[in-house]
């Protein structure tokens, strides 16, 4: 499956967009705007975030350290870790450095909230498993595919995910106890292919029973971003979340059809 997209202009509005939000909570004298502009940048995606929410741990005012300290757990950059650590260590008011402790735990375990147990409703458990052949640090990687996924499959009812480093026989229980039927889904994200001024990202994901690990299938979604001739970390990270989010449709489509 290949789809072509033309993401530039969107690229280059986001870039814009943080810029100013960055600006705005420098300079904004308003503590309000500059909270605001704090909790947009920790919603933007953006790696290029990372720095004035940093910054902004220093801000004279409360609020907008709080904003910035929840804006780096959501963002989930690995980068904002030592600088919410550093924060950690001089920051003197208790509501902010509650809020420092909460994102650092949160960007510990790579940023991924861990998944809710399975309910009364849930008739399907999948674990969740990432290889990383792209070259860039598994911290990069493995906590973006993984929240993808994990986002994907429970945005739709009857679904829940396995909770990372779960063993077999803890899966084997649950599974059991509340008779649900198990898949195992193992992502494996291929290198970024920079050809002929485009990007071309592959996530394989082939789809397992679990525990028993029989394989189902396998699919591969393709996707090019035209206009992209050198190295663009952040389109990667887009077409890699695009990627997975396609093939765990697919992964629910064969369910519904067993």
């Amino acid at each position: 499956m290949t789809l072509a997209l033309s993401l530039i202009p969107t690229r280059l509005y986001a870039q814009q967009r943080t810029s100013y939000l960055a600006e705005q909570l420098k300079k904004n004298d308003d503590y309000r705007v500059r909270t605001q502009a704090a909790l947009a940048l920790g919603a933007s995606g953006d790696d290029a975030a990372t720095k004035p929410l940093c910054d902004a741990l220093s801000d004279a005012n409360a609020s907008v350290k709080v904003a910035a300290a929840a804006a780096l757990g959501k963002l989930g950059k690995p980068a904002g870790l030592s600088c919410l650590q550093r924060a950690e260590g001089r920051e003197q008011v208790p509501a902010v450095k509650s809020q420092i402790q909460k994102s650092i735990a949160a960007l510990s375990t790579g940023g991924v909230a861990a998944p809710p147990p399975p309910s009364a409703d849930t008739q399907y458990y999948v674990a969740i498993e990432i290889t990383n052949k792209t070259g860039r640090p598994a911290s990069e990687i493995e906590p973006l595919v993984r929240a993808a996924m994990q986002s994907k499959i429970l945005a739709k009812p009857g679904y829940a995910v396995a909770p990372k480093g779960e063993t077999l026989a803890q899966g084997k229980k649950i599974l059991n106890g509340k008779k649900l039927k198990g898949f195992y889904l193992l992502a494996t994200v291929e290198p970024a292919v920079y050809q002929g001024g485009n990007l071309t990202q592959v996530v394989r994901v082939s789809m397992w029973t679990y525990p028993s690990k029989a394989l189902q299938g396998e699919f591969a979604p393709k996707l090019t971003q035209s206009g992209t001739p050198t190295k663009d970390v952040q389109s990667e990270n887009v077409l890699m979340k695009m990627c997975v989010e396609n093939a765990v449709e697919t992964f629910q489509k064969i369910v519904a059809s067993l």
